[in-house]
């Protein structure tokens, strides 16, 4: 199978089967692991989540997406649940576990019975692990701006100074060791 066609197969995969992916990785969310975001925002709001992430994934796995596509669309989430409150560590974790679950379910679904080139999944393998890579990066690209749109200019000054005296009293401090020997 041509590695376009296989992608392509597979992103009509993942749309077909959306619902008991999404229905694994909440099994294994609220009852095998304590995620704090589900209790932040609540099983809806992390069902909606959800479906965005693989939803995107099943359009953007095609090679033809841009990364800017992906950027744009990560970086204004960041943005999003950081304004929301939300620990961007438990949202990477749910990236996480949404790979790993569409891969568990590649796994046992045996992708339809189809006759497996070793190239083409590792391509597609590769092709899952750099979305989700990237998303996760813009993810936290809009989140770290989000946090730094926050602070006013009088607190990157104080955080600047204070950042400055802390490494001229750690070099100070090095100094007076090697003194004291």
């Amino acid at each position: 199978m041509e590695p376009r066609t296989f992608e392509l197969e597979f992103a009509k995969f993942i749309e077909r089967f959306h619902e008991q992916i999404k229905e694994a990785f909440f099994e294994d969310v609220f009852l095998k692991r304590e995620i704090l975001t589900q209790y932040q925002i609540g099983r809806v709001v992390l069902e909606e989540l959800a479906d965005s992430i693989l939803s995107e994934f099943t359009v953007m796995i095609d090679k033809r997406t841009s990364v800017a596509a992906i950027a744009d669309r990560y970086i204004h989430l960041g943005a999003r649940c950081c304004a929301d409150g939300l620990s961007f560590s438990e949202v990477v974790r749910v990236f996480t576990l949404l790979k790993r679950h569409i891969w568990l379910f590649f796994q046992e679904s045996n992708f339809a019975g189809q006759p497996f080139d070793v190239r083409s999944i590792v391509a597609l393998n590769n092709r899952t692990a750099l979305f989700f890579d990237r998303a996760i990066y813009y993810f936290l690209v809009g989140y770290e701006q989000a946090i730094s749109e926050d602070e006013t200019e009088l607190e990157i000054l104080y955080k600047s100074i204070l950042s400055r005296l802390k490494k001229d009293l750690g070099l100070q401090q090095e100094i007076e060791k090697a003194e004291e020997c």
